[in-house]
């Protein structure tokens, strides 16, 4: 065991950074759209297009959360703003991939195939890796950068990542523009993004799936 995080040390590293920077990040963020939400309403459309090219990358490395992004973009723009998040996602989705697959070099999936029982239970997962892929992007609970880095190390094939993961992220993304759009404040919104009983179930039917789907195909993989 310390061999091995001795061998993906900085791997390990990158992974616990992307899950703790959108946390960080995004704290700040609110407080400066709180307090220019009148010049942010004024944006032009060279201004949004600067700010989508932006989020791919504060989404791709973990500055802001997915979901923090859609609700702002649902406020601010209405549904409108679903093109251009939809887009944003799956920049934001390749550069992370890509990125992840830089700096591990292939190591960590080497490591692991080193033992015959997590070869095999790999090897199973990757027969279902498309629908695994869908139902990971399905709950706005599960960290979208993270999901990135550890698909990109266990080998997942990069046309069924992001087929896969831009279909998965549809419905987490319509319904967090929606909220969006049904908020009357921008501080409300941030500090209560869930707030209303329909959202709710929503939220909750997402994140139940995703974890039903997802232990249904691990369970699978694990025992054959």
């Amino acid at each position: 065991m310390l061999d091995f995080i001795r061998k993906n040390s900085f791997t390990i590293l990158y992974t616990f950074f992307l899950g703790l920077m959108p946390l960080l990040v995004s704290s700040s963020i609110s407080y400066w759209v709180i307090t220019h939400e009148q010049e942010i309403q004024a944006f032009t459309f060279q201004n949004w297009i600067l700010a989508f090219v932006v989020a791919c990358f504060t989404m791709a490395f973990a500055l802001t959360p997915t979901t923090f992004i859609a609700l702002l973009s649902g406020y601010f723009l209405g549904w409108k703003a679903f093109l251009p998040i939809a887009i944003t996602y799956w920049i934001a989705s390749f550069l992370g991939f890509k990125t992840a697959q830089v700096i591990d070099g292939g190591r960590f999936l080497q490591i692991l195939s080193e033992k015959p029982k997590v070869k095999q239970v790999l090897e199973n997962l990757q027969k279902d890796e498309f629908k695994i892929i869908l139902l990971a992007r399905l709950s706005p609970v599960l960290p979208f950068a993270v999901t990135n880095v550890l698909f990109s190390f266990s080998g997942t094939k990069l046309r069924n990542f992001l087929t896969a993961g831009f279909l998965g992220m549809l419905p987490r993304t319509m319904l967090s523009i929606w909220i969006g759009t049904q908020a009357q404040e921008i501080k409300k919104l941030i500090e209560h993004p869930s707030e209303g009983s329909l959202s709710q179930i929503l939220i909750l039917g997402l994140i139940g799936g995703s974890i039903l789907g997802l232990g249904y195909f691990i369970k699978k993989a694990v025992e054959k």
